[in-house]
C-alpha cells in the first residue's frame, strides 16, 4: 500500500511528492522523488516506532544552504557515479574526460548537482511498488550518453525494502548506482559505535588518504577492519577513528547474497544487507553534521560497485556500453 502527498516546492518551483510504502506487519518506509531519499523506515516494536534512517521531515531541510555544506546526501540515490573518481578523470577510446572535482580534488557521487538532487518522474505501480525514473542527459556533468534510469522501491511482507536498479544509455558512460542511507538501529539515534557489525568479506580495496584506490584488494584478515565475525564498532574505533572504506566481495551476482549484519547494542533489531553488487561502502558517519544529528549518529553502508574503477582494468564493472543493461538489486531486511 503507497499513500502520497506533496512535500513542497524545490527553488526552481518543481513539485515534489512524498510516497509511504506500508506492508502488513506495519513496517512503513517514506520515500521522495526528490533525489530518491529514503526520509524515515520506521519499525512498529512493541513499546514504540523505531526510525532507523537519518533523514528530515521537510523539503526545505534537505535543500537548505546549511545542510548542503557539509552535505552527508541523507538517504539518496546516488549517480551517475557514486564514490570518488581520481582527480574527476576518466578515459574513453584514448581520450580523457574531465569530470568535475567537487571532493577536494576528486569527483564524489556524481559531480555538482548528482541524482540525489534531482526530480525523479514517480509512478506507483499496483499500489505496492514506487517506481522512479530520471533521464540524464548527455553532457551532464560531463559525462557522456544519455542515461536512462529508473530505481524501484519495493517493501515487501518479509520486512524486506529492496532496491532494484535499472540503466541505458545511448554511448558508452561510467556508472555506479547506490543508495545513501545512514542506518541507526538504537531509540533515539544514539551513537552507532555501540553497533555490532558483520561483512562477509576479508577484502576491501587499498586507498591512499583521500580513499582513491590503488587497484589492489588488501587481505584484512586479523586486522582491525576484520568484520567477519560480528563486533562492535567501537572496539577499534580508537585506532580507526572512522571507518570509510568499500568492502570486496568479487565478481556481480545475479541474485542477491548475503553481504553483512547490523544489529543495536542490545540485539532488538538487525538487519541484514544482500545485494547484487560487488562492493559495499561502510562509512561510520565521523564527519556529519546535519541539524540534529553529529558524529556517529548513523552508519552508511552502500552496495555498489568499486570506487574509480573506470581507471583500473580489473575492475570489471565501472563502464556502460550501448547495447548493455546495468541490473543490479540490493535489498535491507528487519529483523525484530
Amino acid at each position: 500500500m503507497i499513500d502520497v502527498i506533496d512535500f513542497g516546492l524545490t527553488r526552481d518551483g518543481e513539485k515534489v511528492q512524498l510516497f509511504t510504502l506500508r506492508n502488513k506487519n506495519g513496517l512503513t518506509a517514506k520515500i521522495t522523488n526528490y533525489g530518491g531519499i529514503l526520509t524515515s523506515f520506521i519499525l512498529p516494536l512493541p513499546n514504540e516506532e523505531r526510525n532507523i534512517v537519518l533523514g528530515f521531515d521537510s523539503l526545505e531541510e534537505y535543500t537548505s544552504d546549511d545542510y548542503l555544506s557539509n552535505y552527508p546526501y541523507f538517504g539518496a540515490l546516488i549517480g551517475r557515479f557514486g564514490n570518488r573518481i581520481n582527480k574527476g578523470i576518466v578515459t574513453l577510446d584514448g581520450e580523457e574526460i574531465q569530470l568535475p572535482c567537487n571532493h577536494d580534488m576528486h569527483h564524489l557521487h556524481g559531480g555538482n548537482i548528482g541524482f540525489d538532487r534531482k526530480v525523479w518522474k514517480a509512478e506507483v505501480i499496483n499500489n505496492e511498488d514506487l517506481k522512479l525514473s530520471y533521464l540524464s542527459p548527455d553532457g551532464e556533468e560531463n559525462f557522456p550518453g544519455n542515461l536512462s534510469t529508473e530505481v524501484i522501491y519495493k517493501l515487501t511482507d518479509e520486512n524486506e525494502l529492496q532496491i532494484h536498479y535499472k540503466a541505458v544509455t545511448d554511448k558508452t558512460t561510467p556508472i555506479n548506482l547506490t543508495q545513501h542511507s545512514y542506518f541507526n538501529l538504537s531509540n533515539n539515534f544514539e551513537s552507532i559505535l555501540n553497533h555490532k557489525l558483520q561483512v562477509d568479506t576479508a577484502f576491501i580495496l587499498e586507498t591512499n588518504d583521500f580513499l582513491i584506490p590503488s587497484g589492489k584488494i588488501y587481505d584484512i584478515r586479523k586486522t582491525l577492519f576484520d568484520f567477519q565475525t560480528k563486533k562492535s564498532i567501537d572496539r577499534d574505533i580508537e585506532d580507526i577513528e572512522n571507518y570509510d572504506d568499500c568492502y570486496a566481495f568479487g565478481e556481480s551476482t545475479e541474485t542477491p547474497r548475503k553481504v553483512a549484519e547490523l544489529s543495536d547494542k542490545d540485539d532488538v533489531v538487525t538487519m541484514e544487507i544482500a545485494t547484487t553488487l560487488p562492493g559495499l561502502q561502510v562509512y561510520t558517519g565521523k564527519y556529519i553534521t546535519a541539524g540534529k544529528f553529529g558524529p556517529f549518529s548513523g552508519v552508511a553502508l552502500e552496495a555498489q560497485g568499486y570506487p574509480d574503477a573506470p581507471n583500473h582494468k580489473n575492475f570489471k564493472h565501472g563502464w556502460l556500453k550501448p547495447g548493455e543493461v546495468y541490473q543490479h538489486q540490493t535489498n535491507y531486511k528487519l529483523i525484530f
